[in-house]
């Protein structure tokens, strides 16, 4: 009898002790992990704040903000590589946030590399800056209202009083239009460009640049981390890469990391 309530007693102590252990176990929510990483960051505990954000990322977790904090973590540790690279991320996915725009232009100053991008025509640098003023879903909501003044006004047109007041109701609802289209094309290619995979960020200290994906290729230049570059094409531990100023060449895969 007393053997088997030292068996009862020691089955009941190994389940609560799994109990325990299960729930001492149990994965923080994401909720707790940001708290985590902000406080973290806020004594300075750069490695500690990277790690937990770096978690909710291979959570699944996509946003300005995680990129935006891991970016300023990665510049408080020093490493401008990785600080570039996720401030090109949440550029990606929020490119009128001036804090991001900023921040990314001061990590930009530490990088070795100052390569003289090629001129643009003027015009095609106007658009890209006013597309740049807000997010994609910001410019769909906007072509979705001017689409609504647009039919308002052409209903106004079809049952206005006089010819002239229906003319201009016409010539404003077509204009209004135009900005309809323009605006769904800017939200067309920022939502294209949020989910593009053809730049990169150098992200080891050294790169070499090849004329050849192949490890005995001459030598043509050096990039340092944090220069960005477009993809063209890759070659199983290979990438063809293309710098601001039009030089190419081939970079090994492992020393850039995809915006």
């Amino acid at each position: 009898m007393e053997m088997k309530r030292f068996l009862l007693t020691l089955t009941l102590a190994c389940f609560a002790t799994g109990l325990i252990a299960q729930e001492t176990e149990a994965p923080k929510s994401q909720a707790a992990i940001w708290k985590s990483a902000e406080e973290a960051y806020a004594v300075g505990d750069f490695d500690g704040a990277i790690r937990e954000y770096q978690s909710l990322e291979k959570a699944g977790a996509v946003s300005s903000s995680l990129f935006y904090n891991l970016a300023n973590a990665f510049y408080r540790k020093g490493s401008v590589g990785k600080a570039i690279l996720y401030y090109e991320r949440a550029l990606k996915l929020d490119p009128a946030d001036k804090d991001i725009r900023n921040n990314l232009d001061m990590a930009r100053l530490q990088t070795l590399d100052k390569i003289d991008s090629v001129p643009q025509f003027i015009l095609v640098e106007w658009v890209r800056n006013l597309r740049n003023k807000l997010s994609s879903n910001a410019w769909a909501i906007v072509s979705l209202i001017i689409l609504a003044l647009s039919v308002a006004l052409l209903l106004l047109c079809k049952f206005g009083r006089s010819t002239s007041s229906r003319r201009l109701y016409f010539i404003i609802a077509m204009i209004l239009l135009l900005f309809t289209i323009f605006s769904f094309l800017f939200s067309l290619s920022l939502a294209r460009q949020a989910t593009g995979n053809d730049t990169a960020v150098v992200v080891e200290n050294i790169g070499s640049v090849k004329s050849s994906p192949a490890a005995g290729g001459n030598s043509i230049f050096v990039l340092h981390e944090g220069t960005k570059v477009k993809i063209l094409e890759s070659v199983e531990q290979w990438s063809k890469i293309e710098i601001q100023d039009g030089r190419q060449g081939w970079i090994k895969t492992s020393d850039i990391e995809v915006i």
